[in-house]
């Protein structure tokens, strides 16, 4: 059963790995998207409160880790709409893409 969120963003946390080691390389805010595919992709989200943000960094870097995460690959939520004053937005994870997609070029421009 999947849950539905309406209005909700679509971030992904991007994330590199050794095997022993994962690092983030912060977010994308993928939430234009028309017919399920993505049309604009910003780093980093805008209006993402710091303490969301590093919460989903935190379960992303845990995903990694708790499989010995071993190349580039993207872990991606969806975050309920609300205002951005919410104490602890709701968010649930989406999917894991275990490999280099189109879009880690704009992380890549956002990290340097």
């Amino acid at each position: 059963v999947e849950e539905l969120l309406p209005a909700a963003r679509h971030i992904e946390v991007q994330l590199l790995g050794d095997g022993a080691e994962v690092v983030h390389l912060h977010e994308r805010d993928c939430s234009v998207q028309r017919r399920r595919q993505k049309q604009v992709e910003t780093s980093p989200a805008r209006n993402l409160p710091s303490s969301l943000r590093e919460r989903l960094f935190s379960d992303a870097l845990a995903i990694g880790s708790a499989v010995g995460y071993r190349s580039a690959g993207t872990v991606e939520f969806l975050v309920a709409a609300g205002p951005a004053s919410a104490p602890a937005p709701r968010y649930v994870f989406l999917e894991a893409n275990p490999r280099i997609q189109v879009e880690h070029t704009v992380s890549e421009e956002a990290t340097g």
